[in-house]
């Protein structure tokens, strides 16, 4: 199973390096960002923490406070931003491979 996570892992890496060269991954990256400022994601975030650091007394070190952060980032993004996001980069995929 190793073998079959680090040939995923290669070809993820593979298709990432194809969208920076190509300029996709910056279009695509502005568009994520547009769409979650849009949706209020960066409002929530910053509102989860500062509450997790003033509920802590701010003894949260970066990396405790990233690890307390990161799943909740990842739920809150709307369902229709990972969508478009998803269509944008199959679109992208199926142009280079066809």
């Amino acid at each position: 199973m190793a073998k079959h996570e680090d040939e995923l892992d290669q070809i993820k890496s593979q298709i990432q390096e194809h969208l920076v060269s190509s300029g996709n991954y910056d279009a695509i990256n502005k568009q994520l960002k547009l769409q979650l400022y849009e949706a209020g994601w960066f409002d929530k975030m910053s509102q989860i923490a500062n509450r997790e650091l003033l509920e802590n007394e701010g003894t949260r070190n970066f990396d405790q406070l990233y690890a307390f952060m990161k799943p909740k980032a990842e739920e809150l993004v709307p369902a229709k931003v990972k969508e478009d996001i998803l269509e944008k980069i199959k679109a992208y995929l199926n142009d280079i491979i066809e």
